[in-house]
């Protein structure tokens, strides 16, 4: 779960240093885009694999059902919940890269702003249900990959009105 999350906020924020052009300094738009598009189906093999291995726990003991259906899991249903339909979210903004000709640019950026909503819920998530989530030093790094997000996400709205 953590390498997902770690892995799901990289691929916003490279997202948003690509759309901000913050990223300028730090590698070429192409590497950058190219890292953006690399980091999208790694998230998607992580959150499986993390869904995978919580089927495979013996402790907590979840089913199919409970890891596909939100809400529906007799342990922690909101947090659990929550996470679930971040992941979707996280599927719909991937797929939506496949989709970009046929349902035009407009409506694929539109869908793209999903993915702030998935990272919102994964963080929630995270925070709630996430074992490591009582430890300082995880408590600081949700805190510092959030500053960044809503850093980058403050500039990106501050040029789209201006």
């Amino acid at each position: 779960g953590l390498l997902a999350y770690v892995a799901s906020s990289l691929d916003v924020i490279v997202g948003l240093l690509v759309s901000t052009r913050s990223g300028d300094r730090l590698a070429s738009r192409g590497q950058l885009v190219d890292l953006h598009g690399w980091l999208s189906p790694l998230v998607l093999v992580l959150v499986l694999a993390h869904g995978g291995l919580l089927l495979a726990d013996g402790y907590v003991r979840f089913d199919l059902i409970d890891l596909v259906v939100p809400f529906a899991s007799s342990r922690w249903p909101v947090a659990v919940g929550i996470g679930i339909l971040g992941g979707y979210l996280i599927l719909a903004v991937h797929l939506s890269f496949g989709l970009r000709k046929r349902i035009g640019t407009a409506t694929w950026r539109r869908l793209h702003y999903l993915s702030f909503v998935a990272f919102i819920l994964v963080t929630v998530h995270a925070l709630t249900v996430g074992t490591d989530r009582t430890n300082p030093w995880f408590a600081s790094m949700y805190a510092g990959i959030a500053i960044v997000v809503v850093v980058l996400l403050g500039i990106r709205i501050k040029r789209a009105v201006s």
